[in-house]
């Protein structure tokens, strides 16, 4: 019986080591190359032994495409951050000319296109890119 209860855990504790490489690996988007190699070292084995060059070249364009994903979303989530702190800083600028301009500021609202809303008209306190200001 303590043979089987041990196969059991090797068992358990393998899967659930196997389930852990296997969710690391979905953050990091190797899964795809994982399972390559796997397959590779296990069922195609005798396949990968006789054609390794071409086994070599598909394990290494899939590690080259996990890359280049990698790197556009790295492009994205710094363009990200260069437009949400240029919208941070618009904002700013508006609410501080809305300030000098003697608009109340108890209750700030944008509008879709970023234009800060006078609280009692309705419309854009600043006009165009920062040219034309309304008159109040």
């Amino acid at each position: 019986m303590p043979i089987a209860a041990i196969i059991s855990l090797c068992i358990t504790a393998g899967l659930l080591i196997l389930s852990f490489i296997f969710k690391v690996a979905g953050k990091i988007r190797l899964t795809i190359p994982i399972l390559c190699f796997l397959l590779f070292s296990t069922v195609l084995n005798k396949w990968a032994g006789e054609h390794e060059t071409l086994a070599f070249i598909i394990l290494f364009s899939l590690l080259g495409l996990t890359m280049l994903s990698w790197i556009v979303s790295l492009i994205k989530a710094i363009r990200r951050k260069r437009d949400e702190k240029y919208l941070e800083d618009d904002a700013a600028w508006q609410i501080r000319r809305a300030r000098e301009m003697g608009v109340p500021l108890d209750k700030i609202q944008f509008n879709e296109h970023g234009d800060l809303l006078d609280p009692r008209t309705g419309e854009p306190v600043v006009y165009g890119e920062g040219v034309q200001f309304k008159d109040i």
